[in-house]
């Protein structure tokens, strides 16, 4: 689950390398899923049975039943489909099956919510990331509220991201072709 910054780096240099025309939109969409609650409903989530965080995590995002159920017409959808691919490929490839069998949920959870913060300010300044009122302070707001309800707040975890690894997969998610993944369904 990529934190805000890093969707908002992703879509920033999305629309540095591709023509989106409304690029406000794309880049609210690109963050929209996870202002829904619960999150399993915009991230299209199937629900499994077991504690192992590997299957948790694999099933997080179903894009071939976001593409189903929605048709893909405007920057913003388009943005919401950026985010989806992101997160699904981020749950699925941006940590070795191993490392994440050999953790758990809360510690996993923890480990991420600290790299975050190590990595928000880094993120800013590298890929040029000013929000607006009052999309700063909604932000702001669900990452607050997010800590809160994983009950990590208080907690210090240990940097589970590699600069060099996240720049290179915010590359990898601006240059993905959206349209490949719209003509799937």
């Amino acid at each position: 689950m990529p934190s805000f910054q890093i969707h908002l780096a992703i879509a920033k240099r999305y629309t540095e390398k591709h023509k989106i025309e409304d690029k406000e939109a794309f880049i609210e969409g690109s963050i929209a899923p996870d202002f829904v609650k619960p999150k399993e409903i915009s991230h299209y989530t199937i629900p499994v049975q077991t504690e192992a965080l590997w299957d948790h995590l694999e099933a997080k995002v179903d894009l071939n039943r976001f593409l189903k159920e929605n048709k893909i017409k405007t920057d913003y959808d388009r943005g919401v489909l950026l985010h989806l691919v992101a997160d699904k490929i981020f749950y699925t490839e941006f940590y070795s099956k191993e490392f994440i069998e050999s953790t758990n949920y809360h510690q996993f959870t923890k480990d991420l919510y600290t790299s975050y913060d190590q990595t928000n300010e880094y993120l800013e300044g590298k890929y040029h990331i000013v929000l607006k009122q009052p999309l700063a302070e909604k932000i702001r707001k669900e990452i607050e509220g997010s800590k809160k309800h994983q009950q990590v707040s208080d907690e210090t975890g240990k940097n589970i991201i590699p600069l060099d690894k996240l720049d290179a997969f915010i590359e990898r998610m601006s240059d993905v072709n959206l349209e490949e993944y719209m003509t799937k369904e």
